[in-house]
Formats: C-alpha cells, sequence, structure tokens
C-alpha cells in the first residue's frame, strides 16, 4: 500500500515538474521577443508611415480608402492598433487612408430658374453663394444667367458657387413730363401716350389756375419713370358742396366695348374717373364676345380706362356739361 501511495505522489510529482517548466520556457520565449510601441500616425503621409513602420520592423497593411473634406490624399486617417500599444515586432499596423477631397464636374445652370439650380446645387453636395441680378433681353425673370466657377469645371463637392440672376427685359424708361396747369382731360391722353398709367386722383383748390387744371403730380417733372408706372394726381376742384354727378340730373353718356371673339377668357379691369374719384366698374374674367357697358354722368368731366389681362387698352374721355 505505502509503495503505491509513493508512486502516486512521485507522478504527481513528476507532473508538476513538467507544468512549471514548460510555463516558464514559453514565458522565457516570449520575453524573449522584441516589442515596440505603436507610433501615431494619423495625419500622416503613407510614404513617411512605410519607412516609420519599416525602421520599428512592422508591417504596414492598408485596410480602406475613402473620401475626406479634412485629410489630404495619400495620408491616414485611421490606424489599428491605436497609438501608445506595445506590439510585437513584425505585427501588421492597419492603415485607413484618405482619398482626399471628392471632384466633380459643375453642372449646366444656364436659363434654369433660381429656386431648382440651388436644388442641383444641394443635391451634387455643392453651396449656393452669392446672387446677383441683372437686366437680360432674353433669358425671364428668375433665371440663371451665369455662374462662378463656370459650367464643367472639377471641383470638390464642397465648392460655393456664385450665380449671376436675370430680372427679365430691362423696361422702357420715360423722363415724367410736366403735367401742371395742363386740363385732366389732355393730361390723361399724355400719360397714355408717354406708356403710363393714371393712379389715385385726388382735390385741392388753387385760384391761379383753370378749373380741372393739374395742380400737382406723382412723380415730379422730370423724374425718371417705368413704362406702365402709375401717376398720382392733384385736380383743381373744390369738393365741398357739389352734388353727386350720380345724384344730379344732368343726363349720361354710355360706353360700349365688346370683348373680340375667340375661346380665352381675358381678365378685363374697367376704372371710371369721374368728379376726381377713381371708380372701380369692372375687374374680372369676361368671356369672348361679351359686353362691357359704363353709364357715364355727361354733367362732369370724365375718362374710362379699360385694362385687359392688365395692359391699357382704351382711354375715352367724357367732356362734361
Amino acid at each position: 500500500m505505502m509503495r503505491i501511495i509513493r508512486l502516486i505522489l512521485t507522478a504527481i510529482l513528476f507532473t508538476l515538474v513538467i507544468a512549471f517548466s514548460a510555463y516558464f520556457t514559453i514565458v522565457l520565449l516570449i520575453e524573449g521577443e522584441e516589442t515596440v510601441v505603436v507610433p501615431d500616425l494619423v495625419g500622416k503621409d503613407v510614404v513617411y508611415c512605410l519607412e516609420l513602420l519599416t525602421d520599428l520592423g512592422l508591417d504596414i497593411k492598408v485596410k480602406d480608402s475613402q473620401y475626406s473634406d479634412t485629410v489630404p490624399k495619400h495620408h491616414v486617417i485611421d490606424q489599428y492598433p491605436e497609438p501608445g500599444q506595445e506590439v510585437k515586432k513584425g505585427r501588421d499596423i492597419n492603415l485607413f487612408l484618405s482619398k482626399g477631397e471628392q471632384y466633380l464636374q459643375l453642372p449646366d445652370l444656364k436659363g434654369v430658374v433660381q429656386e431648382e439650380a440651388r436644388s442641383i446645387l444641394e443635391a451634387n453636395g455643392l453651396h449656393p453663394g452669392i446672387v446677383s441680378l441683372t437686366y437680360h433681353d432674353r433669358l425671364g425673370q428668375n433665371r440663371v444667367v451665369a455662374q462662378e466657377p463656370q459650367a464643367g469645371q472639377m471641383v470638390p463637392r464642397t465648392s460655393t458657387v456664385n450665380l449671376l440672376v436675370s430680372l427679365g427685359p430691362r423696361p422702357t424708361a420715360y423722363i415724367m413730363p410736366d403735367l401742371n396747369g395742363v386740363p385732366y382731360s389732355s393730361a390723361v391722353l399724355l400719360l397714355g401716350e408717354a406708356g403710363l398709367a393714371i393712379g389715385d386722383v385726388s382735390l385741392a383748390v388753387d385760384d391761379q389756375l383753370p378749373r380741372n387744371a393739374v395742380i400737382s403730380h406723382d412723380p415730379e417733372p422730370g423724374a425718371r419713370v417705368a413704362e406702365g408706372a402709375r401717376v398720382n394726381l392733384t385736380i383743381n376742384r373744390p369738393l365741398e358742396n357739389e352734388p353727386s354727378p350720380f345724384l344730379s340730373g344732368g343726363g349720361a353718356n354710355l360706353f360700349r366695348y365688346r370683348l373680340e371673339n375667340g375661346f380665352v377668357n381675358r381678365h378685363i379691369k374697367v376704372i371710371l374717373h369721374c368728379y376726381g374719384l377713381s371708380l372701380p366698374i369692372i375687374d374680372g374674367l369676361m368671356k369672348p364676345g361679351e359686353e362691357v357697358w359704363v353709364v357715364v354722368p355727361s354733367q362732369r368731366d370724365a375718362t374710362v380706362f379699360v385694362y385687359r389681362d392688365s395692359e391699357l387698352i382704351i382711354t375715352e374721355v367724357f367732356s362734361g356739361g
């Protein structure tokens, strides 16, 4: 029995000796391998990284490359293992490299509506820049006339593109005629011939001027005015103690206008200027062939204006009795 126990103890002791020998052998082998500290390679050029890692006894391995707006081309975006770790010589250092900024060819935006041009730029990662305005005879309002950088150039995806946008054709400009002292009926005709429109009409009294003469107007004489601009007139006529032309029994004139035949409805606006007041008679869509009738008081000077689709087409003056 004692012999068996001694044999078992001898076997256990032998096993322990082998195990400890193997452990210390592995430890000595590992400790015998040289280790190095992984350097920080982020932002460094790949050639520099290759030389440095080779000197340290480490191998370089490019895992991936991607576009970057902040890291130059062929420079390291990220690495693994991270900087500061201890590794054995011969270990692979995985690098993720930058392909630099992504470039694209600028689209041609000429003639495109400004809002659509902005959407095209944003869809391509570009930024709308300064918008300048100019008149243009061929391109309609709010369309792109030119761009900077020009179409077809290769630019970074995050570039800013400035636009020159059309205001449409340059409006015809006139010098405001001097209507002071001119009879109201003549002033209406002169404004129509000059491509201008009647605005607000107000009344005042000036003993130095004939009745119904223009006392003043806005814009003033000599001012630069655009085609179709409205001119406000002040007429020499007292307002107090005068009966309304629509209530007094002095008779009336009849103004008639018939729309031309066709298939398209027209927006018709009829304004009666009488007794210093601007009275809207009709303002809406009318069918082809329809007729407009306006009763004009005959005891006062009056003017009928007819606009078709916002364009003045008729100016008829009635002299009061």
